[in-house]
Parts: C-alpha cells; structure tokens; sequence
C-alpha cells in the first residue's frame, strides 16, 4: 500500500514539473525568462502643441535606433529594447505628468524632454527617482549649470547649450564682420530667454549693436506689427530663438510683407525653412546648429540614406538627437552590463561615444558631451557650413 502511494506521489510531482517547466514558472527557468524580458526606455517628447512636427523628427531617429539595435540581436544577450513615448506638449506641468507616468513604468533611463521648460520640470523628479535623463535637444545654459556637479548627477545632454552655440555664432559674425545691427526676437520660455539672453551679451561684448529685444509667446498667430516695427530700425539682421512652428510663421509673415532680412541666433536653416529658403526669403542668413546632413562621414551618409527611405525626407537637428540618445544609451547599457539605473548612470558618465556625426565624444563635469556646433550660411538660396567647431 505504502508502495503505491509513494508511487502515485512521485507520478504527479513528475507530472507537475513538465507541467511547470513548460510553462516557464519553476525556479529553474526563471533566470532565462529574466534574460528575455525587453529593456524599456522612456521618452517624454511633445507630440503635441508648438514642437509637434519636431517631435515627430525626433522619433523617427529613437525608432530607427531602437529597430537596428533589436535587428542585431539586442542587448545583455538577447534583450529586445522597447520605448514608452508620453507626450509632455512642450509644456512644464505637462512635463511633470509625463515625468510621473513615466517613472512609474521603471524605465532603465529616459530620453528628454525635447523643450528647455519642460527638460527642467522634469530634472528633479528623475534625480530622486534615480533614473538618467539624456537629452539632444533642449539647449538652456540652465541644464548645462544644475546638471552634474551642479546638483543633478542624472541628467546628461549630447547637443550644446545656446551659451556654446552663441559664443560660436558671434565669434565668427565678429570676426568676419557680417552684421552690425541686430534685432532679438525669442519666445518667451527658458529656449527663448536663454538663448537670446546669451546672444545679447556676447554680441555686446564683440561690439555688434542690440537695437531691440522682444518675447513673444508662444502660438502668437501673426507677428506682422512685430516686424513692421523692427523692419523700421533697418537691422543688418534679426536673431531667432523659436521653436519651429512660431518660426516658420514668422518667416511666412516676413516674406508676406516682402521683408528680406538676413536672419541668425538660432535660426533654422533647413527642415520645414527649406521653403522659405528656397524661395529667398533667408538669403544671407547665418545660424548655429548642432547637426547638419552637410558633414560627410560614412555614418552620417548611412544614416541619411536611411531616414530618407523610411520617411522620404532628410533627417534634422531633431532626428540625430533622437538617434544617438537611442545609441548611447544602449552603449552605457552594455558597458555596464546591466539594465538597471544607477549602473547605467555610472556607465554614462565614463562612455566614451561616436555620434552619427563621426567625432568621438565623453560627458563632462556638468554631464554635457555637446561639443560640436556648426555655423551654418545661406548662399544662392542653398545651405553651406562654414565652419565646424569642436567647443571645449
């Protein structure tokens, strides 16, 4: 008797381990299963309000990222990556929502905020979640000063402050003496007041001649008084810091009143301008930037051919941004070799990264690895960079 109940015992723990090994669930398949679980990456991007068009951009580079890194087998052996997108409109408290939502669901870090205000709504909320934030597009002087030894070790930035991009821009406007005269126009938000804010004192100290600074907000629906007014102070050029869709309008508006005015700052010169360009309404103009489908290395060409097939247009600053925070973070990630935050944070923080760019780059002091700025120029109604800069 004694028999056949050990018997009928041990004929079902049999049956129950065949059972639970398919299904995965005993201890012993646990860490295989561990092994496969996706990566999430973050990002908070504004898919909607004034930046719409350029988030789009930015996701084409995070998806074409994310697809080659899985089609080549992953990470961590095997790991596929995956990415949770929440909108954050360009907008601080919008920014804090997404930041929470996206905290929630554990990321291994996050890709963000795309806009300078909602970038620094969201900055103390990763530091005490202890989740890395990398950024390539929001380029506030702020970021630069309370990131790394400035207090916030978690945030890290691949694209150059406006303080960078402007000290670049008007060293060379001064050396080749281009423009003497210049008006301001910049949104009003830490994009607009920080970049206009760094042009203007640098400009003044190089001897060009401030003649007026305005703020618009955001969304303003016709900018005609605007540049009736600046248009009668004859400046030799006007200074741009705006997003996309307020700068497209402005420019809409200029070429509307028959405006030829050469334009700078932050001027885009390229993505939706291109009409603008091409149609003379940005002759002359002289800008920086920190990415340009001009440079011409191998992996920039691949990365062009790429983005055009998918998507039928060239890639911009935006797309770059997108791309290669995809990238090294997927680089810290195997450094480290693991997915988890703070090893990630700590592998980040040594990387040494080639952009699509070409240039191998570090983060600094301040977590900022922005170094290349390119000074762009419109010529013929076509775009040419007459210098590339590596800031130190």
């Amino acid at each position: 008797m004694k028999a056949k109940y050990y018997m009928g015992v041990n004929q079902f723990f049999l049956g129950a381990v065949a059972l639970f090994g398919t299904l995965g669930l005993l201890a012993g398949t646990v860490p295989s299963n561990a092994q496969a679980q996706d990566i999430l990456i973050g990002v908070s991007t504004p898919a909607s309000g004034p930046a719409a068009i350029a988030s789009e951009r930015e996701m084409w580079g995070v998806n074409l990222a994310v697809d080659e890194i899985n089609a080549a087998g992953g990470l961590l052996g095997g790991r596929k990556l995956k990415t949770m997108v929440v909108d954050n409109r360009c907008n601080p408290s919008e920014a804090v929502n997404a930041a929470n939502k996206l905290i929630e669901a554990k990321p291994v870090a996050i890709i963000g905020a795309h806009c300078s205000s909602a970038s620094l709504a969201m900055m103390p909320l990763i530091k005490d979640a202890k989740i890395p934030l990398v950024g390539g597009v929001a380029s506030s002087p702020r970021i630069t000063d309370l990131s790394g030894i400035g207090g916030n070790e978690w945030t890290f930035r691949t694209n150059p402050s406006d303080a960078a991009m402007m000290e670049a821009l008007v060293g060379y406007l001064a050396d080749k003496k281009i423009f003497k005269k210049v008006a301001v126009i910049a949104e009003d938000t830490d994009f607009g007041r920080g970049g206009a804010n760094s042009f203007v004192e640098l400009a003044k100290k190089a001897g060009l001649e401030i003649i007026s600074v305005d703020f618009p907000p955001q969304n303003t629906p016709d900018f005609t008084s605007l540049l009736t007014r600046i248009s009668r102070s004859k400046p030799d050029a006007v200074a741009l810091f705006q997003l996309g869709g307020d700068q497209l309008n402005l420019l809409r508006n200029a070429m509307q009143m028959g405006l030829r005015i050469p334009y700078t700052g932050r001027a885009e010169l390229g993505g939706e301008n291109m009409q603008i360009i091409q149609a003379g309404g940005m002759e002359n103009s002289i800008s920086t930037w920190s990415y340009s489908t001009a440079i011409d290395s191998p992996t920039n060409k691949a990365f062009i051919a790429k983005i055009t097939e998918r998507h039928k247009l060239a890639p911009v600053l935006q797309t770059w941004a997108g791309y290669d925070n995809v990238r090294v973070i997927a680089q810290a990630i195997t450094e480290a070799a693991s997915a988890d935050p703070v090893k990630v944070r700590d592998a980040l923080s040594k990387v040494k990264f080639q952009t699509v760019m070409g240039p191998v780059v570090s983060f600094d002091e301040r977590n900022q690895a922005g170094k290349i700025v390119l000074v762009q120029q419109v010529k013929n109604r076509a775009i040419s960079i007459a210098e590339l800069l590596n800031m130190k």
